[in-house]
């Protein structure tokens, strides 16, 4: 199985999926880039604020 039919068979939740969408915001209000880079998505995750990342990036000290 390839990364992309992989990726079709993950079952999002509604974090994962404003967590993305607020990475991909910030890549092209930043960087007007194309892609999502790993600062982005904690970025993302961090300011969804709900949920195991943002408990986790939340208690190690992480603000976006």
């Amino acid at each position: 199985m390839g990364a992309s039919q992989a990726a079709e068979r993950i079952a999002w939740t509604p974090y994962s999926r404003k967590a993305i969408d607020l990475a991909e915001a910030r890549s092209s209000e930043e960087a007007g880039a194309a892609l999502i880079d790993c600062d982005d998505l904690l970025v993302g995750l961090a300011l969804v604020g709900r949920g195991v990342a943002a408990t986790v990036l939340r208690e190690a000290g992480f603000t976006p």
